[in-house]
């Protein structure tokens, strides 16, 4: 089992969805024409979509604004900075802020042209998530 996937189990009340299968990732790789990294990989395939706190990150078998195809391709469309090799992990609404991954799992903060390195992968996000209920 990934370190991913043993600190979502023990997320309390989390809410998720059907995981996905190795077909609709690369589908999904193939839209955004990216690689997603391993740790993202394991979440969908696992869970799909996840929701807890007040966190949602997107995923797969979703649709609309947690959809990660969707929601990356809408924001690279009002973006024209937004980094080809990234896809969003989560909006945040404020004021065109989202977080996103790249193919290595480095996650940043995207505001507009300006890109900032929040953690060094996904499960180190991940706890950032889980430490906002307290």
């Amino acid at each position: 089992m990934s370190q991913m996937i043993d600190k979502i189990k023990t997320i309390p009340k989390l809410y998720h969805v059907e995981g996905c299968s190795v077909e609709q990732i690369a589908e999904a790789e193939t839209e955004l024409g990216l690689h997603f990294p391993e740790d993202y990989v394991e979440y969908v395939r696992e869970y799909g979509a996840i929701s807890f706190y007040r966190t949602e990150w997107t995923g797969l078998n979703v649709a609309g604004y947690i959809n990660v195809v969707e929601v990356t391709q809408q924001e690279r469309s009002m973006n024209p900075d937004f980094p080809k090799d990234c896809f969003v992990i989560e909006n945040q609404g404020i004021d065109g802020l989202v977080v996103a991954a790249n193919e290595s799992g480095q996650v940043f903060t995207i505001q507009y042209h300006k890109k900032e390195l929040l953690c060094n992968s996904l499960t180190e996000y991940l706890e950032l998530c889980i430490s906002r209920r307290k």
